[in-house]
């Protein structure tokens, strides 16, 4: 069972502990149907973004020797990885040495559902690079898995895309996969430069025209049993690749952990009353173990991917606080509907490292200055490197609030409220007669016709 009852909370929120400004710009692309505020995030008596000193780590500068890593093919391995260059044997996602030629080609980032239940467990989540798991809507998580150095035979099941993912799939410069989009989150992908015009192969869906491969359904009709793979997703794009086939990241890698860090065996996360994940370390084997609940009970078991049929272990796991905002946009049409979310990952806000059986707290950081990269920093604006290998980003609100530090690390997600005002569009008229439907007549029963002149 979860470790709730053990945890005592601090009364005071993230938002409090960081300053508030509102930035005359963005990030460049179509807004929000309704433009909700664009929060810049920094600690208060430091450089805002774009200002800071030089990091002290800086791109391959070596501080030490270190051992190479699995599967490695260089002799002699940098110290540090990125976070602007990499040896052209370093695959920029997770800083592991690589064939080469597995770099020459785009990243695939898939769109996975979580909920319901029934989808569990999922295929792929523990071969991919990297893992973003955030709110789609109503309190439930969807994952957006980047993958580039394993060729997966299966990932799923492909649901809809989201606001989030016009920051991701540029962001890693990724191939996005997606079952579909309601109305304004596709029209959101599709005014994205990244996606644009003649771009818009980059946007593998049904609704771009899409079929099976790469793009199968299991069962015909059945939302949730859709399926792609790596290969089937290059193959269906190869004509447009070659030229785009550079991954890109922002990220900085070590083997040795930083300074700064605090003992965290375990990191506790709640998404929302819904969805409640733990993440466990094993020193065995210098990874994280991934747990969520099983059903509406609440009780936790190890999230096993269908794939390897084993439990979901990364390198590193890192906690982003974001700002959420209602977009606007219907997304559920279930108990009165829900819009969805827009996920403000630019400018900068505060982040939390695991990585080694410790946690280091710094802050994420994504604008102009880091050419629209994500980065991770430590608090004074220097790289925090992960460790190689995978790794995979919670994303919480910026109001989360956090647990103290005598217990185990846990985070509590505050829900944006994604029901209210939100424009449920009206049920189109049905163009076949429904089963059971009942043809009204020309004059409802008891019906009486008003007077000329309304009495008195």
């Amino acid at each position: 069972m979860r470790h709730l009852g053990r945890v005592g909370w601090w009364g005071v929120s993230l938002a409090l502990a960081f300053g508030f400004m509102v930035a005359c710009g963005g990030q460049p692309q179509v807004p929000a149907t309704l433009p909700p505020a664009i929060v810049t995030v920094y600690l208060a008596g430091t450089p805002p973004p774009g200002t800071t000193s030089t990091p002290t780590t800086g791109p391959g500068t070596p501080t030490s020797t270190l051992a190479p890593t699995s599967g490695a093919v260089s002799a002699t391995p940098l110290s540090v990885y990125g976070p602007d260059t990499y040896p052209n044997n370093v695959n920029p996602l997770t800083g592991e040495t690589v064939d080469p030629a597995v770099l020459a080609r785009m990243p695939v980032a898939a769109k996975i559902a979580n909920f319901p239940y029934a989808v569990r467990p999922q295929s792929g989540l523990a071969q991919a690079d990297l893992v973003f798991e955030h709110l789609a809507e109503a309190g439930v998580t969807r994952f957006t898995a980047v993958f580039l150095q394993n060729d997966v035979s299966k990932i799923g099941s492909i649901r809809s895309a989201r606001y989030i993912d016009t920051e991701i799939a540029p962001m890693f410069g990724a191939i996005l996969v997606t079952s579909g989009s309601s109305l304004g989150t596709m029209q959101h992908l599709r005014s994205n430069a990244w996606f644009l015009g003649e771009n818009l192969w980059r946007l593998v869906s049904e609704e771009t025209h899409y079929v099976c491969p790469p793009l199968c359904h299991e069962t015909p009709d059945d939302t949730n049993t859709l399926f792609t793979s790596t290969n089937a997703v290059r193959d269906a794009t190869a004509a447009h690749t070659a030229a785009d086939a550079h991954a890109l990241s922002g990220f900085t890698f070590s083997e040795a952990a930083p300074a700064g860090g605090t003992p965290a065996t375990e990191a506790l996360i709640d998404f929302s009353s819904a969805a409640h994940v733990a993440w466990r370390y094993n020193p065995a084997g210098n990874r994280y173990t991934r747990w969520q609940d099983k059903d509406p009970s609440g009780e936790l078991t190890a999230h096993v991917d269908a794939v390897t049929n084993q439990p979901i272990t990364d390198r590193n796991v890192v906690v982003l606080f974001v700002n959420y905002q209602n977009n606007f946009v219907p997304e559920d049409f279930r108990d009165g509907g829900n819009c969805g979310l827009e996920v403000q990952l630019w400018t900068a806000g505060p982040a939390r490292i695991f990585r080694d059986g410790q946690m280091f707290p710094g802050r994420w950081h994504r604008d102009e200055s880091t050419n629209w990269r994500l980065r991770l920093e430590d608090n004074a604006g220097a790289n925090l490197p992960l460790g190689p290998g995978n790794t995979w980003f919670a994303v919480v609100g910026l109001n989360a609030v956090e647990s103290g530090p005598d217990a185990p690390y846990e985070v509590m997600n505050k829900v944006v409220d994604t029901r209210s005002e939100c424009p449920v569009p009206p049920t189109e008229t049905p163009t076949e007669t429904p089963e059971g439907y009942v043809a009204p007549t020309e004059t409802p029963v008891g019906f009486v016709a008003p007077t000329d002149t309304p009495a008195p």
